[in-house]
């Protein structure tokens, strides 16, 4: 179980993806946003899941700035659908740009 980021923190986090909170990488939990301004391509909603492999990029550039290039492979917590009706996807390819780490919960 984890917390998700709400008020300032996601804002600051929508213009730079992980800047307030834990970097990218194989088994950080994220969610994803939507592309600004939204398109057919956009999930529903913003779904949650786990970084299990890096993208399509090599990963000579992983831990480097982010340069819309580097992508990540996340499993969804559960199957997701495009905005225009396509899906359900277990597992996507996505930008780096579009995923925001989230911190473990504490538990209680």
């Amino acid at each position: 179980m984890w917390k998700r980021a709400t008020g300032d923190r996601r804002e600051a986090a929508a213009g730079r993806p992980g800047a307030d909170g834990p970097g990218l990488g194989v088994g950080v939990q994220v969610y994803v946003r939507e592309h600004e301004p939204p398109t057919g391509d956009d999930w529903v909603g913003e779904p949650t899941g786990v970084i299990v492999a890096p993208g399509d990029r090599s990963l000579r550039n992983v831990y480097g700035p982010l340069d819309g290039l580097t992508t990540w492979t996340v499993s969804f917590s559960e199957p997701q659908h495009r905005r225009d009706g396509r899906g359900p996807y277990a597992t996507a390819v996505i930008p780096a740009s579009l995923l925001i780490a989230e911190e473990p919960w504490p538990g209680d």
